[in-house]
């Protein structure tokens, strides 16, 4: 267990740990905005085409 603090001291001194942790963070808060867009716009996309069909099919 002892590299494990060790390994975990350094990466908290080090701006490197620093850097990692704000990238990890604005790609959580990307996902976060940009899953529930994504699932909208799947949602959108397929009342569009339903409406394609049912227009074709008259």
């Amino acid at each position: 267990m002892t590299w494990v603090s060790q390994y975990l001291n350094r990466f908290v001194k080090e701006e490197d740990g620093v850097t990692i942790v704000e990238m990890v963070i604005i790609v959580a808060v990307v996902l976060i905005l940009l899953i529930p867009t994504l699932q909208g716009l799947a949602g959108t996309e397929q009342d569009r085409l339903e409406e394609l069909e049912n227009m074709i099919t008259k």
